[in-house]
């Protein structure tokens, strides 16, 4: 009884070993097809981040020209603010010498018109003299 007592256990023990071999061959299958399937996940997601880092890397070389482009600006605006400052400053000489000259306009006017009112005087004290030799030519018995 003791030889088939532990005949039975023995059996059992077998059975009990095939079921978990068998179990371990589920286990194994499920445990490599989840293995697969994160290794193809991980592919996927290494293709990701290298069009991510190649997507970032132009970007980078986007801020860096924009970053040229910019700097290239702000040196443009900066000449253009030296070309404007120029420009005000030749406006403003411009300015005065167009203020020299009204200046000197207006006194050779205002001297003209005064040179102008004395021949008027001077002709008008002429045409009274002439008026006054006319009249005493014209009267012979005064002289």
């Amino acid at each position: 009884m003791a030889t088939a007592t532990g005949g039975d256990v023995m059996v059992r023990m077998l059975q009990e070993f095939r079921e978990m071999q068998e179990e371990s061959k589920e286990q194994f299958t499920r445990t490599e097809k989840a293995l697969k399937t994160v290794h193809m996940k991980c592919r996927v997601l290494f293709r990701k981040t290298q069009r991510l880092a190649d997507r970032v890397h132009v970007f980078s070389e986007q801020v860096s020209a924009f970053s040229r482009q910019v700097s290239a600006f702000d040196e443009e605006l900066n000449e253009f603010r030296d070309s404007m400052g120029e420009l005000t400053t030749h406006v403003s000489t411009l300015t005065q010498e167009v203020y020299g000259i009204k200046s000197a306009q207006t006194r050779m006017f205002g001297q003209t018109g005064r040179m102008l009112h004395q021949l008027a005087d001077a002709q008008a004290s002429d045409r009274k003299r002439i008026d006054v030799l006319e009249e005493r030519i014209d009267d012979p018995g005064e002289n």
